[in-house]
């Protein structure tokens, strides 16, 4: 529609006027990373446990470091408002009616109690007779048919037992299994005590015979869900929890200080226990829900001999306290709660909050911590917030790190808030301990540089970072090929293990060689090479990215933690390639080199101390990240990869040999007008002439006199379009024919020895390969051999 000339007339002026009376707005400000949603949290915390109570390591360190009594260590702990070390008396036998703890073991909630005994002393005290084995099978409500067995044998899970003699009919529980001497605290497990047989597992795939001192039981619970009780008094209950508790190894610290932790547990437990009425049909169960308690000892069906669960040195601890307990003003036993680590405070609530020296100065594993959550797994925890946007926590108060323990977790999203309690926040991702901080892990700022492609190659150690990387890293530079996994070396080591594409089982240089050409490439290998040879691997890597114009080069080093190996001198051999100014050196050893970040570390996946653990899987991603950003923030992370045509053999340096080395020299003598003495000898080897020759040129070009024919000297120098110079031949010496030799023993399956010099057999081996690759038998590698090789040794 048009508007009428008078109506025009009048709509331009209505604008004049708005235009004049309407304040004039402000340019809206460009968004930045901290406004846009957050590609995950941070999580950093101390103590492994609720932080309750007595903290576990914090005895022990106040055992064997501040040389505390088992006596000191108590009243540190539950001292306070009345609450005395002292010992149980005859009005405390109410605890234990009849002297008798009950034990609920849970991993037989549901199923029939199933008993052996090894010198067939078992039987039922609803009848005479002893056996080797006997079955309180359920049949309904309170009512179980009993089996016996003259055989020491585990039934199947169900089902009547074959082999078993029906002793017992519709029998009303509950349904007790004792052994002659069971109750006896000089009974020697395995044989004179009761094994109740454990159902097998994915891992126990026969299953297994746990034993347990005093007399079994089978009973429903007050809903009629079938359990197995424990019943045995309350010093020999101890003996399997200590152990299971606090290491008895730690009895032998300091000259034997740390038993005075050892004791300290023992008086904790006793008290914990006894202050304990779970259930109507036991006092207490076996697991974290209430006391870790593993019975006296455990055998594998099929296997001839038991592990003993018991120890003496708890054993000793527990009859050096015997009797001893803890209560309140009102002569009530305390329920003391304890945990394995409080992170060096204590969490207040009963027992108030203190500063704990004792666990600082134990210095537990599990002190400081940090885990890394996706904004996807918290929008999939609370999927009301919609995208997630914050996340804020408040804390007691009561001091120590981020204001003290975590109260509440406010979660903020696109669609609405969640808040969540401190402790449940803690369970909904398994956090360690209920004292944290979070950070938000910011995307990339939209006002930062653009960066290309980037390439990842990385071996066990980066294959155990894949999920935090593609939390932290990927989303803010989206251009990225991640390539790592178990057994990579720089040259030489490929995958120890079957992956899956589009993962490659390639070394590293095959990756480079196997791979698009990135603008960057984040190399973090290392850990798999011999520092003996990792010069030369570095130099074939070196020449693969070069041969491929990448334009920033990033080696990731290795941290000197390792007990296999002493990677210092590999560290010393990539820094000595930063002398290339396209080369960085990211410095994990030195980031993580600090006493307190041994615990980025772990023993238990593969060896030697190079593993990360949770913690250490977290911090290394984030330090990848802030050397990334640093990078960006310098603007030395490239926009695109380069164009330019694979160009293999270089860079060419000192002693190196071939038919590119006398292309250089010639160009050299023509481009610098070298004559007479001072002209080279086109003799195929990168001598001191030749060096002194290029760095000369390099200073005329504008380019770093390094005195190295790398890629951007190689365009320079006339040769920017000339693939058909990049030739290997016999005579030539460089890492490019290592990696020749790896790829042809790959495609042709025989030993080649790795050498890096282009010999007559070497040219045979070319021919073979180009004969089968319906290629020009030369025995010469061009561009052309190389591409078909390198892309037929990815696939193999």
């Amino acid at each position: 529609m048009s508007l009428h000339p008078k109506r025009f007339s009048r709509a331009l002026a209505a604008i004049v006027v708005l235009s004049i009376v309407l304040p004039a707005f402000s340019p809206v400000a460009p968004a930045r990373a901290n406004s846009l949603p957050p590609l995950g949290i941070v999580i950093r915390g101390h103590g492994f446990g609720h932080g309750r109570g007595m903290s576990q390591f914090g005895a022990f360190g106040w055992a064997t470091k501040l040389g505390r009594s088992w006596q000191d260590i108590i009243a540190f702990y539950y001292g306070d408002n009345g609450r005395t070390l002292t010992t149980l008396n005859e009005a405390d036998a109410a605890l234990t009616p009849g002297g008798v703890m009950s034990v609920r073991l849970e991993a037989h909630d549901g199923k029939q109690t199933a008993v052996i005994s090894d010198n067939a002393t078992a039987s039922w005290t609803g009848a005479t007779g002893t056996y080797g084995a006997l079955v309180a099978q359920p049949v309904s409500g309170n009512t179980y048919n009993v089996y016996a067995s003259a055989t020491a044998a585990c039934p199947a899970a169900s089902g009547a037992p074959n082999g078993f003699t029906l002793i017992g009919s519709r029998v009303t529980g509950p349904i007790d299994f004792v052994t002659t001497n069971g109750n006896n605290p000089l009974a020697v497990v395995p044989t004179d005590v009761l094994g109740l047989c454990e159902a097998p597992t994915a891992t126990h795939k026969n299953g297994r015979v746990r034993f347990y001192r005093g007399g079994l039981r089978a009973t429903p619970d007050a809903k009629g869900f079938y359990r197995t009780v424990n019943l045995l008094d309350t010093e020999t209950y101890l003996r399997g929890v200590v152990p299971r508790e606090s290491p008895a190894g730690w009895g032998d610290a300091a000259g034997g200080l740390g038993m005075n932790a050892l004791r300290a547990q023992a008086v904790a437990a006793r008290s914990y226990a006894l202050s304990e009425a779970r259930y109507t049909y036991a006092k207490t169960c076996d697991t974290q829900n209430c006391h870790v308690y593993g019975g006296a000892g455990l055998r594998t069906i099929g296997n001839a001999s038991t592990s003993l669960l018991e120890d003496s040195r708890t054993d000793r601890a527990i009859a050096d306290t015997a009797n001893y307990v803890v209560k309140d003003a009102n002569q009530k036993v305390v329920r003391t709660e304890y945990t394995s680590s409080n992170g060096g405070r204590t969490a207040g609530g009963v027992f108030p909050a203190k500063v704990d020296e004792g666990d600082l100065a134990a210095d537990p594993v599990l002190q400081s911590w940090s885990r890394m959550v996706s904004a996807d797994a918290l929008q999939k925890k609370y999927p009301s917030i919609g995208v997630f946007m914050s996340i804020v926590t408040t804390h007691d108060g009561l001091g120590g790190d981020w204001g003290g323990y975590t109260t509440s977790v406010t979660i903020t999203g696109t669609a609405g808030v969640v808040t969540r309690s401190g402790w449940n926040f803690r369970s909904d991702f398994n956090l360690n301990a209920p004292w944290y901080g979070v950070e938000h892990i910011v995307p990339a700022d939209p006002a930062a540089a653009p960066v290309g492609s980037i390439l990842f190659i990385g071996d066990s150690v980066g294959e155990s970072i894949a999920t935090e990387f593609a939390t932290a890293i990927t989303p803010a530079y989206p251009d990225m090929n991640f390539h790592a996994c178990a057994g990579r070396g720089m040259a030489g080591a490929s995958c120890l293990f079957a992956i899956k594409p589009p993962q490659l089982n390639l070394d590293g240089v095959g990756i480079v060689n196997a791979t698009p050409t990135p603008a960057i490439a984040v190399v973090a290998l290392g850990y798999n090479d011999d520092p003996a040879t990792f010069d030369a691997e570095v130099q074939q890597m070196l020449s693969a990215l070069s041969s491929k114009a990448v334009q920033r080069i990033v080696f990731v080093n290795m941290s000197s933690r390792a007990t296999s190996r002493n990677y210092a001198r590999s560290n010393e051999i990539l820094q000595a390639a930063t002398a290339n100014p396209a080369v960085t050196v990211f410095n994990w050893d030195a980031a993580s080199a600090a006493p307190h970040q041994g615990r980025w570390f772990d023993n238990s996946s593969l060896c030697c101390w190079v593993h990360l653990s949770t913690t250490g899987r977290t911090e290394f991603t984030m330090f990848l990240r802030q050397q990334l950003d640093a990078l960006r923030t310098q603007n030395l992370l490239p926009v695109t990869a380069s164009t330019a045509p694979v160009m293999l053999g270089l860079p060419l340096a000192r002693n190196h040999r071939g038919v590119m080395v006398s292309s250089v020299q010639k160009k050299l003598n023509a481009t610098l007008g070298l004559k007479g003495k001072s002209r080279l000898k086109i003799d195929g080897v990168y001598g001191a002439g030749t060096v002194r020759a290029m760095k000369r040129f390099q200073t005329s070009a504008g380019l770093p006199a390094t005195g190295t024919t790398d890629r951007a000297t190689w365009d320079a120098i006339g040769f920017a379009n000339r693939t058909d110079l990049a030739i290997l031949r016999v005579g030539s010496r460089h890492p490019s024919v290592s990696t020749l030799q790896r790829s042809l023993a790959k495609v042709l399956k025989k030993k080649i020895p790795v050498t890096g010099v282009y010999t007559t057999s070497l040219a045979n081996d070319v021919k073979t390969f180009q004969r089968r690759a319906n290629l020009k038998p030369v025995g010469r590698v061009g561009p052309s051999t190389w591409t078909v090789l390198i892309a037929t040794a990815a696939r193999s």
